[in-house]
């Protein structure tokens, strides 16, 4: 069994910034029609799961980023 190749931080950067820019997407498209957790509604305590599990993704992405050297200032 080979050992899998790993990638030079450079390389990792651009992953994780893809991945982060596909969720930031999804997260746009599920606030659109997000109106707020209704009182004993699963489906929209669901929907509300779902962002925070997509919100707490973008964060650890952000924060593997910043380990990596990457810096958010004077990009949009």
């Amino acid at each position: 069994m080979q050992k899998p190749q790993s990638l030079s931080p450079e390389e990792k950067i651009v992953e994780l910034l893809k991945k982060r820019e596909d969720t930031l997407e999804k997260l746009k498209e599920l606030y659109k029609h997000f109106r707020g957790v209704k009182h004993e509604d699963s489906v929209s305590e669901i929907r509300y799961t779902h962002i925070k599990v997509l919100e707490g993704f973008v964060d650890s992405l952000n924060k593997e980023l910043i380990s990596l050297g990457y810096s958010f200032k004077g990009r949009g």
